[in-house]
């Protein structure tokens, strides 16, 4: 499991780039619901983490759509280059 730390790392890392959290703000959404959405709009099925009611109630409030335009700034920004086992999958492996 010391991979998941720097897993966790990486991904925060991606998740606080200034570009990210703007498109989450033009929004009015949190960095997570913008994620989740993200993923819901290729088609993928998100299975948000989370022991939190509150953020169980956040992760649920979705109901705005992401542009065309953001959704290739998303898809086209900066790649992690290794997702360790998580790899294999498509949205991770860049199979998406």
């Amino acid at each position: 499991m010391k991979n998941m730390g720097n897993y966790n790392r990486k991904v925060n890392e991606i998740l606080n780039q200034p570009e990210i959290t703007t498109i989450a703000k033009k929004y009015g959404v949190t960095v997570p619901q913008l994620c989740i959405r993200y993923t819901l709009q290729l088609g993928a099925i998100s299975l948000p983490k989370t022991g939190n009611p509150e953020h169980m109630k956040s992760n649920a409030e979705l109901d705005f759509e992401i542009s065309a335009e953001d959704m290739e700034l998303l898809k086209n920004f900066k790649k992690i280059k290794s997702y360790g086992d998580s790899g294999n999958f498509p949205v991770y492996g860049g199979k998406m």
